[in-house]
């Protein structure tokens, strides 16, 4: 239980600092996790948009004279330094970590940490919630977001110009309900607004029904982080010769994890409460080098 309170303290400091722009404190750096820099006391910018920007309507630019030409022009073409920061940035991080920046770090996280225990009642007292948690087909669904990051992030942005950050439910979370609370004449909604707040009420209604719904379908960074989950330095590793199948830590994993038979899963935040459950203290964090 101190593990999880000193989480707790990790992410309201995280919260803090990503929010000193209210204090006045601007940088140049990107946030190593999801949060919007159109939100008024932002810190640092968005990786995504980051990304978003480096390509933005770079088909538009391109010479299909011939594919030499093509290339040749692609490569000139995107900002290869906005789009490598938010690349590099996180992939260190992730290299270090592993996805734990979303379960320590991350404000959105820290949201639906705090929104947690509903959906968990929720599947107590309705089964039929439960049970569609544990269908195969969830697995599955899973791989959504990484759809959203090439998709919505990338490719349409360099074909066409629509940005994920235009709809994105954290941008409206944290930079279009601040921006009307404290100016409210002077926001002027963009042709996307009403779309962008339909998701922004279904994004709700997901943490809301399915703990850490966002974290495990639909959230880019994660799927730029998860990956490096294969070969970071830090990882919760499970001692499988020793493991009784008690099944605790499973209970307790808010990304529904079948934890006995875990390692390196791309969907591990590394929380740390399956090491808490754990009878015989048979999971534990681990730094490997190799």
């Amino acid at each position: 239980m101190k593990f999880q309170i000193k989480r707790y303290i990790a992410q309201l400091i995280f919260l803090i600092s990503a929010n000193l722009g209210a204090l006045g404190l601007k940088t140049g750096f990107c946030y190593p996790f999801f949060y919007c820099n159109a939100c008024p006391a932002a810190t640092s910018g968005c990786p995504l948009r980051a990304l978003e920007v480096s390509v933005y309507k770079v088909s538009e630019k391109l010479s299909l004279s011939n594919l030499g030409s093509f290339f040749s022009s692609l490569i000139e073409k995107i900002n290869w330094k906005l789009f490598l920061y938010p690349i590099l940035t996180l992939g260190a991080v992730g290299t270090i970590s592993g996805r734990a920046v979303c379960g320590w770090v991350c404000p959105i996280g820290l949201l639906q940490r705090t929104t947690s225990i509903v959906p968990r009642k929720i599947n107590t007292k309705i089964p039929i919630f439960a049970k569609i948690g544990k269908h195969r087909a969830e697995n599955y669904f899973r791989y959504v977001k990484y759809l959203v990051l090439i998709s919505l992030v990338i490719l349409i942005p360099f074909w066409i110009g629509f940005t994920f950050t235009d709809i994105c439910p954290v941008g409206i979370l944290t930079g279009t309900i601040p921006i009307m609370a404290l100016s409210p004449g002077v926001y002027v909604p963009n042709s996307f607004f009403y779309v962008a707040l339909v998701i922004f009420i279904l994004f709700i209604a997901l943490i809301f029904l399915i703990e850490r719904g966002w974290c495990r379908y639909f959230c880019p960074v994660g799927a730029i982080l998860a990956p490096f989950n294969k070969i970071s330095f830090l990882q919760v590793s499970v001692n499988k010769k020793e493991c009784q199948s008690c099944n605790y830590c499973s209970k307790v994993c808010p990304m529904s994890i079948d934890v006995p038979n875990m390692h390196r899963d791309p969907e591990c935040i590394l929380c740390g409460k399956c090491v808490n459950a754990c009878l015989k203290n048979e999971i534990k964090f681990e730094w490997s080098y190799k």
